[in-house]
């Protein structure tokens, strides 16, 4: 037979409690428990309420000239169960008045402003009899006086604290699917046949698969960044469709977002980036949000290729680059070369790329609006740029191959893994 604790879980399921709140509503189980009941009601959670000094309802009810140990006898007299409210209703009651109030949590103020419901006679009879009402528990809550017009700038407000929007909770939100574990674990069987030189007829196969599924996995991780991001700035959408799980089959576009990305790859040697989540920026929090969700995505390949890095770091000092793995590695710095270009690429300010992203919240809506109108044909250029015009394909790759030898990979390696890539 389901009890108090089991009312409380269900009762709260799909509301946000600030850790006040919540403990208000354990303690208010146990008052519940003591008079032998399975329900909480009201007058529990008043009585909680009291039993847990320094909470936002006792302050205010203190500030408005009550004392709130003098009104429990009242509730008490009316009797805890008379008319019972189900711990439901009473919550329920409790987040409508964060939403009107413009708070995102429910805190204990909203647990009193709920007692003061008409429904809920067990509660508001006494609270009113003693002289707190709920119009004025409202506006002493907004203004911190028993009358006056709420200054929603007042930083002194009595709920400041809650019209702050919280973090949001990444509990049962993040994950990997069962896709991205798939491409993974092909990866690692190609690194372990290129590592042990199996079939080394099929090498050219193994390099392709390794740096291909090693590709795909940075392209996943690249896009988690940038969802991962816009989550915690303001945008749930992200989670409904499935951004936070590393599927790639997720993505918005499908064709631009990975098939033509490796298509290009194999082809040229360079990545074709695509909007592959969707974000919804009215939902960001502020204008920095939105540049930081832009900036997340190359943050995520830079750790990517920072990885690959410190494995030839590693490798290097413990003296692993033989002529037996030197498949394998010439594999990786290919690997390694690929993720620097697509950090240098997603860097450049051309809209569609993630590099406009980053400065596009500051400049006039119009300009957005005409830019990201032709993102497509701009980015088209960006590729034919740096296949037709010499000057800027010589100074992008020139530049790409110094960081690549910076980051302490041979471009020695990254030729050689370019020539495994070839089937003739």
């Amino acid at each position: 037979m389901p009890d108090a604790s089991d009312e409380l879980d269900r009762a709260s399921a799909d509301i946000v409690l600030t850790r006040d709140a919540r403990e208000i509503l354990e303690r208010a189980v146990k008052v519940a428990s003591q008079r032998d009941s399975m329900h909480v009601a009201p007058g529990d959670v008043f009585n909680a309420t009291l039993q847990i000094p320094g909470n936002l309802a006792d302050t205010e009810i203190r500030a408005m000239g009550f004392d709130p140990k003098s009104i429990a006898p009242l509730i008490q007299s009316n009797g805890a169960d008379a008319n019972p409210l189900p711990l439901r209703q009473l919550l329920v009651n409790a987040n409508r008045e964060a939403q009107v109030l413009g708070h995102y949590q429910v805190d204990s103020i909203h647990l009193l402003l709920a007692m003061l419901y008409s429904d809920s006679p067990a509660t508001s009879g006494p609270l009113q009899q003693a002289g707190l009402t709920l119009y004025d528990l409202r506006r002493h809550l907004q203004t911190g006086t028993r009358a006056g017009v709420p200054n929603y700038r007042d930083t002194s407000r009595p709920d400041t604290a809650l019209r702050r929007q919280p973090w949001p909770s990444l509990r049962g939100v993040l994950g990997i699917s069962p896709v991205f574990i798939g491409i993974a674990g092909a990866t690692a069987v190609s690194a372990v046949l290129l590592w042990t030189n199996f079939l080394p007829r099929f090498i050219p196969l193994w390099t392709l698969l390794f740096v291909v599924g090693g590709w795909i996995m940075s392209l996943c991780i690249h896009e988690f960044g940038h969802a991962l991001v816009a989550y915690l700035g303001g945008d749930r959408s992200v989670v409904g469709a499935g951004y936070l799980s590393l599927n790639p089959l997720r993505y918005t576009n499908l064709t631009m977002s990975l098939v033509l990305p490796v298509i290009f790859l194999l082809i040229g040697g360079v990545a074709l980036p695509g909007a592959a989540v969707y974000i919804n920026h009215s939902a960001l929090r502020t204008r920095a949000w939105s540049a930081a969700v832009s900036i997340a995505g190359p943050v995520g390949t830079a750790v990517c290729g920072l990885l690959i890095a410190a494995t030839f770091g590693v490798a290097i000092q413990a003296g692993w680059i033989t002529s037996g793995s030197g498949n394998f590695f010439a594999a990786l710095a290919v690997l390694g070369f690929f993720m620097v270009l697509a950090v240098v690429l997603n860097l450049i300010p051309v809209p569609g790329l993630d590099g406009f992203g980053i400065i596009r919240p500051w400049l006039p809506y119009s300009f957005q609006f005409a830019a990201m109108r032709y993102s497509i044909l701009a980015i088209y250029g960006v590729f034919l740029a740096l296949w037709f015009v010499a000057p800027i394909r010589q100074a992008f790759f020139g530049a790409v191959y110094q960081l690549t030898a910076l980051a302490g990979i041979d471009p020695g390696l990254v030729f050689i893994g370019q020539l495994n890539m070839r089937f003739m």
